[in-house]
């Protein structure tokens, strides 16, 4: 799952924007990077990044990436494509996969590789891009609060909490539902390793 290095400039990146001094319609204004530098010493004090050209780099490649996944997943005509939130990976059929790979060579990377910053980087950068658009969609909004929600609390919580979720609910009859909600789907829920 990524680089300690980009795992830790993510968090700071994601810490920024809640911050929201720096926050601009396409992500954040001038004089982050220097911030996100500062952030990053404290963080990671062995990595000497600094903002340019080390931080400015790595996060014009995160974003390339995350373009990459974004319209993938959220592309006119690629209903094809899903997310599985538990590899953070794109998913989708072969003949789905062939058929966009043609169009677009630079999203052949992801057809095995997760994503883990997609959540984060997408909380961060949906806004300039449903700007193009004529506005932004409730599940993107939703999607976008979401982000949001799981980038400030760790992924174990979150696990523990759907835990004694299952538990609280065990004694409520499924059968009154039409639907089983508390079924995890098969192949994408898994415990912590």
């Amino acid at each position: 799952m990524g680089s300690g290095i980009d795992v830790a400039l993510v968090s700071c990146m994601v810490d920024l924007h809640n911050v929201g001094t720096f926050n601009a319609d396409t992500g954040f204004k001038a004089g982050y990077l220097n911030e996100l530098e500062k952030m990053l010493e404290k963080a990671s004090p062995n990595a000497m990044l600094k903002a340019k050209p080390n931080i400015e780099s790595r996060i014009r490649l995160l974003k390339k990436d995350w373009s990459i996944v974004y319209d993938m997943l959220n592309g006119q005509n690629n209903s094809g494509f899903g997310w599985d939130e538990h590899r953070q990976l794109v998913v989708a059929e072969d003949a789905v996969w062939n058929s966009y790979l043609n169009s677009h060579k630079e999203a052949g990377q992801f057809r095995h590789r997760s994503f883990p910053y997609y959540d984060q980087l997408t909380a961060i950068y949906t806004r300039d891009r449903a700007a193009g658009k004529d506005a932004q969609t409730v599940a993107n909004v939703i999607e976008e609060i979401n982000a949001q929600i799981a980038a400030d609390v760790p992924t174990t919580d979150i696990n523990e909490e759907r835990n004694e979720f299952y538990d609280c609910e065990a004694d409520v009859s499924l059968d009154d539902m039409d639907v089983p909600v508390m079924e995890p789907q098969p192949g994408h829920w898994r415990p912590n390793q």
